[in-house]
C-alpha cells in the first residue's frame, strides 16, 4: 500500500520477509470525518486487527465489517475501506506462501470475495488471544513485536522443494513464455505439480500470475510521479505486450472494475492505493 497521511507502512525484517512484505498501520484522530480508500489488487491475503471503530469494507458485490479480527484475499479484485474516526488498525500484507505456511489451509479453498475469521480457519482461538494481548499494549512497536513473535513461532519451516518454485517468480515476468514448463524442466518437475502447488499454496493458476504481474506493472507505471501528461496508450501496450489497446482494457475491467482514463481519474482524485513491488514481484 502506498504511504498515506493517515498511516505508516513498515517492511518485514529479514527473519519473516518470506511470510510478509510489510505491515500498514492506520491511525486517526477520534474526530476525523470518515476516509473512503481503495486497494489496487495485490494477489495476496491480508490479515487485519483492528482496535477501533468497525471498518466497512467492500469486496466485489459484497460487504463486510470488520470488528477484531479479519482475513481477505487472495486480493484478486479491488478492496474499497471506509475509515472511520478513531480507526486504529494494524494489516499484515502476506506474501507468496507465506499465508499457506501461517494457515496451512489450501488456498484454493479461499474465494477472492470473502471475509474470514482467522481462529474458525485454525478451528482455535489463537488469534483471538492475540489480539486481547495486542489490545493491552497501546504502543506500536511492542504491538509489531509481539505480531512477528507470533508468526515466527507459528509459520511452517519452509518446503525447499516450494522455496524452489517460489523463487522462479522470474520465470512470470514475461508474458511471451510458458512459466509452467519452464519450471517444470528446471527443478524436474510435472507441469501438472507445478500448477498444483500454485494452486495449493498461492490460490491462483501460473497463467493468472503471468496475466496480473503485467498489470501490476502497468499500474505502477501510471502511478509515478511526474508532468502532467496525457498518457501514451499505443506505447504502454506495446511495452506491456499487449495484443492492442482492447486487451489493455480487458485488464482493466477484469482486475479494477474501470477503463484505463477512469482509473486515471480516480487516481489523481486520491484514495486509491497500490502495492507496492515486495523483494519477490
Amino acid at each position: 500500500m502506498e504511504a498515506l497521511p493517515d498511516g505508516q507502512l513498515i517492511e518485514a525484517d529479514d527473519r519473516l520477509a518470506m511470510v510478509f512484505s510489510h505491515y500498514y498501520c492506520i491511525e486517526r484522530p477520534a474526530d476525523a470525518p470518515p476516509l473512503r480508500r481503495h486497494l489496487m489488487p495485490n494477489y495476496e491475503m491480508l490479515l487485519v486487527f483492528n482496535f477501533g471503530p468497525e471498518v466497512p469494507v467492500k469486496l466485489g458485490n459484497h460487504e463486510y465489517r470488520i470488528r477484531r479480527t479479519a482475513v481477505l484475499g487472495p486480493l484478486q479484485k479491488t478492496l474499497t475501506y471506509d475509515l472511520p474516526g478513531g480507526a486504529e488498525l494494524i494489516i499484515v500484507n502476506f506474501t507468496l506462501n507465506g499465508f499457506y505456511r501461517l494457515m496451512r489451509v489450501p488456498m484454493h479453498e479461499f474465494r477472492a470475495d470473502d471475509l474470514h475469521h482467522p481462529d474458525l480457519l485454525l478451528d482455535k482461538a489463537g488469534f483471538g488471544d492475540l489480539w486481547t494481548q495486542l489490545a493491552e499494549s497501546p504502543n506500536r512497536s511492542d504491538r509489531l513485536n509481539r505480531i512477528s513473535d507470533y508468526l515466527q513461532t507459528s509459520v511452517a519451516p519452509i518446503d525447499e522443494a516450494a522455496c524452489s518454485l517460489l523463487d522462479t517468480i522470474p520465470y512470470f515476468r514475461n508474458p511471451s513464455l510458458e512459466p509452467v514448463k519452464g519450471v517444470a524442466g528446471t527443478h524436474g518437475l510435472t507441469a501438472r505439480s507445478v500448477q498444483q502447488r500454485f494452486q495449493i499454496q498461492l490460490g491462483f493458476t501460473a497463467k493468472e500470475m503471468v496475466r496480473f504481474l503485467r498489470f501490476k506493472r502497468v499500474l505502477a507505471e501510471l502511478g509515478k510521479p511526474g508532468p502532467d501528461a496525457p498518457v501514451d496508450w499505443v506505447q504502454l501496450v506495446e511495452r506491456f505486450g499487449y495484443h492492442d489497446q482492447p486487451h489493455l482494457i480487458r485488464d482493466f475491467r477484469y482486475y479494477v472494475g474501470l477503463t484505463p482514463r477512469r482509473f486515471l481519474r480516480q487516481l489523481a482524485g486520491g484514495g486509491v492505493c497500490v502495492s507496492p513491488s515486495g523483494r519477490f514481484y
